[in-house]
């Protein structure tokens, strides 16, 4: 459910009024799904740009290698710690993202945008169940994911794509109420279970961690 509508305050409000949280262990697999797909992705857009497909600049597929880089490292964390992603098998809804660059910034945008709330939401429920722990790595990873968006946004504007600025937000939004909303929002998207090309995690090309640091929370 998304509640952009919703004033701050209400908001604020809705998991405590719902009265029931996920569980962990559906929160963590769905979280290591998204991560798996974004590396993935990622992995497809690389190999684009190696084969002269995707017209990245030197700078910008340095820094599509080391979000790849960080994306694996939030799933290994998670599944290292009992996540299993339910599916490793994800569809490209179109070819166009990992050839064509104003499509493939903009699609990096949306998906790190969801992935964002995802972890926003995750974040409270997990305050909810009393797990500071758990809460903290979902604002470790969810703000490295903030990163990446206002990368995206940074090339996206100087190619024209976007206007504006790439720090954009005082507050990112909290578009979903739960971390499956954000599991919905992928299938619907085309990501999972869709009618375009198959793409299987990790996708093409090895994992690249060169200037990434912390590779645990």
């Amino acid at each position: 459910m998304v509640t952009s509508g919703a004033t701050p305050a209400a908001r604020y409000r809705f998991a405590d009024a719902a009265g029931v949280c996920e569980t962990i262990p559906t929160m963590i697999d769905i979280a290591a799904t998204a991560e798996a797909l974004a590396v993935t992705a990622l992995g497809g857009a690389l190999d684009s740009v190696k084969q002269g497909k995707l017209d990245l600049n030197a700078e910008q597929a340095q820094f599509v290698a080391a979000a790849r880089a960080e994306e694996q490292a939030h799933y290994a964390v998670l599944t290292g710690a009992g996540a299993k992603a339910l599916t490793l098998n994800f569809t490209l809804p179109d070819t166009k993202i990992v050839t064509d660059v104003p499509t493939f910034l903009n699609t990096v945008i949306g998906l790190e945008e969801a992935f964002i709330a995802a972890y926003l939401a995750a974040a409270q429920e997990l305050a909810i169940l009393n797990q500071p722990n758990l809460v903290q790595l979902a604002m470790q990873i969810g703000g490295v994911e903030c990163e990446h968006r206002a990368h995206a946004r940074f090339y996206a504007i100087s190619a024209g794509v976007l206007s504006g600025v790439p720090n954009n937000v005082a507050f990112e939004p909290a578009m979903f109420t739960s971390v499956g909303a954000a599991a919905s929002a992928l299938t619907q998207l085309g990501w999972i279970g869709g009618k375009g090309t198959p793409i299987s995690y990790p996708g093409p090309g090895a994992i690249d961690n060169s200037g990434v640091t912390q590779l645990q929370p």
